[in-house]
């Protein structure tokens, strides 16, 4: 029993299990988070699909339907504002946007991620959904980039000019919060992954300098290994099979892990591999959550259970 039947498994596992988590996607809400986004300025580009909805007062009213404006904002991996700009909808509206059109010029490659925003005013009020793709035309691949659905408590003030809108993730990992992301790096079949950690704010000290974090990396013969990682910007992206200390031979499993604990946070993982023509998006699985409230995790692994 190896790499494949324990993959597959693990990936159908996780699928399901996350559903039951704290972590809650595809909700109407007055915002959308798309944490990692980017364009090459040819094939490769971060579509969005946003659909506008009215409250059900104003929906049920027969009235004319005025527009909504949406407004977005993309930020740089360290939550400095680069640009932004705004969509028009009307109720029951879906709206397409593409990053590459909507970027401007000099921003091919340079990674970051995006923020939408319902532009209420006291006359109209409603609610935008999103799904996101990270999509390669040359390839023909379309990879699922997980969307946040943003509060108006999860904003610090308008999203135009300040760079640290997001103070809060409703719908995220809360602050303190253990949970477990997939690795899959076996070379035997070229996989690769890629581990995304969106935090609202850097884990780092005063001067902004990174604080090491203590981690425990697990493979698929259940044997732990102690490593450390950084979370130095609000967008981070880990490579398993370059950490430092990672042994060779764990090539499957997952890492282990907790928000910092003032700090929100949003954690899943790329995999690719030869055995399948398209990268796959593993959601991180929260640990010891019964009902959505938290309970405390067990110490060895740091996840799953709770103590009687």
């Amino acid at each position: 029993m190896k790499k494949i039947v324990g993959f597959l498994g693990m990936l159908a596992m996780l699928l399901f299990a996350v559903q039951a988590q704290a972590v809650q996607l595809g909700l109407y809400s007055e915002g959308a988070l798309v944490p990692s986004v980017i364009h090459d300025g040819g094939s490769i580009d971060t579509v969005v699909g946003i659909i506008c909805q009215m409250d059900c007062t104003q929906h049920l009213s027969g009235n004319p339907t005025p527009q909504m404006k949406v407004h977005w904002t993309f930020f740089d991996v360290d939550s400095k504002h680069v640009t932004d700009g705004d969509i028009v909808c009307t109720d029951d509206d879906l709206v397409g946007f593409s990053w590459k059109a909507s970027s401007g010029r000099g921003l091919e490659n340079v990674e970051g991620y995006l923020v939408f925003h319902a532009q209420n005013d006291q006359r109209t009020n409603y609610q935008i959904s999103a799904n996101a793709f990270l999509v390669d035309q040359a390839k023909k691949d379309a990879i699922f980039v997980p969307v946040i659905p943003l509060t108006t408590n999860d904003f610090a003030g308008a999203p135009r000019t300040e760079p640290d809108t997001i103070t809060a993730l409703t719908n995220g990992i809360h602050h303190g919060q253990s949970f477990d992301v997939r690795y899959w790096i076996d070379p035997t079949y070229q996989a690769a992954t890629t581990i995304v950690v969106w935090l609202v704010d850097p884990y780092t000290d005063s001067k902004g300098k990174a604080i090491p974090m203590t981690v425990n990396a697990w493979n698929d013969n259940e044997q732990r290994k102690s490593i450390t990682i950084s979370l130095p910007h609000e967008l981070n992206k880990i490579c398993p099979g370059t950490i430092q200390g990672m042994p060779a031979d764990f090539v499957d499993g997952f890492i282990s892990m907790a928000m910092p604990a003032t700090i929100d946070g949003f954690a899943y993982s790329y995999i690719s591999s030869t055995l399948f023509g398209a990268q796959q998006t593993l959601l991180a699985a929260e640990c010891g959550r019964t009902g959505g409230n938290p309970a405390p995790p067990r110490n060895n692994p740091p996840c799953g259970c709770v103590q009687p």
